[in-house]
């Protein structure tokens, strides 16, 4: 039998949060398993069974957020989930139902609010379980390289004002939902933040935030200093977070004091987006069977890691990464792995003054000297097609997506290599150190690594942007962080890189500019892999 229970969680101040318990009816304490949300609790209804759960021997809690569905209060996205959930972990852990241990579980927000809380070190929690998400506010959730992922949070703010905050006024709802559909006229250079904000005031904030306000956001310390706890970290190579997630990982498998708390991190990463979780087809490719979890059997994995923490067994670490190209997985003690950066130069194919899409990739530097000059124009960005974003429709769906049309801009630069004569295959950080010249005093470089096929099909593997001050007159050195990522570029295939200065609507954009990457001589522009 099970019982199920709608009830409130009072929280110091007074706010009621809504919450659904759902526990075996059997009179005995059981472990818990919290799922906290924005979204409504009938949506985690949906995805984690708690039915089932409870069958299986867990107490299972599902609660809206402060200020969202059937909670009161006000929604202060992401500051008020700490102490929030950390209160909820304790009022957990001390109900007659409950053995004392706590663990969390949820996706994209979901899994902000698990790293809220852990940081604050409630008593009773035992582990958490992030899906592709990340404790870093500002470097993570809404910078990238320095620029603003302006369509994800623009659209998420007036998406959540429109589906109604506590509170809300209908007509402020209606108003909400019609600016959702005016999106590309907000968005457009420069966006209209104030306009945005007026529906959820902290895009304000996330659009120009101070460091004072991200720390208010994240919270006290290092992750490492203050999480104490095991996590299961699940990402895709083209989610919008897995590069947070990965330092996530990295930062607590490396660098905290705790041996326990090192043993415990298990990394997950497959080739999926923000919204296709665990499924084989992502954007435009087929990754296969292995991609699917109902072959790979993932979120069982998961269960099972939170249910040994919460029984006080050693949980399973190490990290579980899916090779593209390959599309097989690679089970690793830790990540990243041992990896030889490899440098591939650019060089112009036809003459010293191209955009024309002919450059190359050599293995040597090149001899000569040349530049290559483009036209950044923010009134027409290069459009974001493909890649690690948040974006809604068809037309920009994430993961890979063929990039011919794309290259074919006259404001974005390629460089290929020769057709592979074996297979190589790069997991971990891929870098960029390009030399650039602008007309503009700051200027975006994006750099975007492509996977081109033998039938001329160009699929987009990992990008990213640096956004950076320019000396005036002369080339200056930019160091872009491309990401990082598991590929095999198999034999007959090219290594590809594009360089340009917009993404759009993905990324917000600079003011209109030439701009002139200079390769070869004393300006040897490279891209670097991390060969294993």
């Amino acid at each position: 039998m099970i019982e199920v229970h709608d009830l409130v969680v009072p929280l110091p101040d007074g706010t009621r949060l809504a919450t659904d318990v759902v526990v075996p009816a059997d009179g005995e304490r059981h472990p818990v398993l919290l799922a906290r949300t924005p979204y409504s609790r009938a949506g985690l209804r949906a995805v984690h069974d708690p039915v089932e759960l409870a069958r299986a021997g867990w107490a299972v809690v599902l609660q809206d957020v402060r200020g969202r569905v059937a909670s009161s209060g006000e929604f202060d996205p992401m500051r008020q989930e700490g102490p929030d959930g950390a209160a909820t972990v304790e009022w957990c852990a001390a109900q007659p139902w409950s053995n004392g241990r706590v663990v969390m579980a949820g996706a994209s927000y979901n899994g902000w609010v698990q790293w809220a809380a852990a940081r604050l070190r409630p008593r009773g929690l035992a582990a958490i379980s992030p899906t592709i998400t990340a404790p870093y506010a500002e470097s993570s959730w809404f910078k990238e390289g320095g620029a603003f992922k302006l369509g994800a949070w623009a659209t998420w703010a007036m998406a959540m004002a429109s589906s109604g905050n506590h509170g809300t006024k209908a007509a402020e709802r209606r108003r909400a939902a019609k600016d959702v559909h005016r999106r590309d006229e907000l968005l457009a250079y420069p966006p209209d933040v104030d306009r945005i904000a007026s529906h959820l005031p902290a895009f304000a904030e996330w659009y120009r935030g101070s460091g004072d306000y991200w720390r208010s956001v994240e919270g006290p310390g290092p992750l490492a200093s203050r999480v104490q706890v095991p996590a299961y970290h699940l990402t895709g190579w083209y989610d919008i977070f897995v590069e947070g997630s990965l330092d996530a990982y990295e930062e607590l498998a490396h660098r905290s004091r705790s041996e326990t708390v090192r043993r415990g991190q298990r990394l997950v990463v497959g080739p999926w987006g923000h919204a296709a979780q665990l499924i084989q087809l992502v954007g435009a490719l087929d990754f296969g069977p292995e991609a699917n979890w109902l072959v790979r059997g993932i979120p069982a994995e998961q269960l099972d890691f939170l249910r040994d923490a919460a029984e006080g067994r050693e949980v399973r670490g190490g990290a579980d990464v899916f090779v593209m190209g390959r599309n097989r997985w690679l089970e690793l003690e830790s990540w990243p792995p041992p990896a030889t950066e490899t440098a591939f130069h650019l060089e112009s194919g036809s003459s010293a003054n191209s955009s024309l899409g002919d450059g190359r990739l050599l293995a040597a530097p090149a001899e000569r000297a040349g530049f290559d000059r483009y036209r950044h124009d923010p009134s027409d960005p290069v459009p974001t097609t493909g890649g690690r974003h948040l974006l809604w429709g068809p037309a920009v769906a994430p993961g890979p997506a063929d990039q011919r049309e794309v290259e074919q801009r006259r404001d974005v630069l390629v460089y290929t290599s020769e057709p592979l004569s074996r297979e190589l295959t790069a997991i971990g950080r891929v870098r960029a150190e390009l030399y650039v010249a602008s007309t503009a005093p700051r200027a975006d470089v994006t750099v975007k690594l492509v996977d081109v096929h033998p039938d001329g099909r160009a699929f987009n593997v990992v990008d990213s942007v640096a956004r950076v001050d320019l000396a005036p007159g002369r080339p200056s050195r930019v160091r872009v962080d491309v990401g990082r990522t598991a590929m095999t570029f198999l034999p007959g295939h090219r290594i590809r890189i594009e360089v340009a200065s917009s993404n759009h609507p993905h990324l917000d954009s600079l003011e209109a500019a030439d701009q002139t990457l200079h390769w070869g001589g004393r300006t040897p522009s490279r891209l670097l892999l991390p060969l294993v």
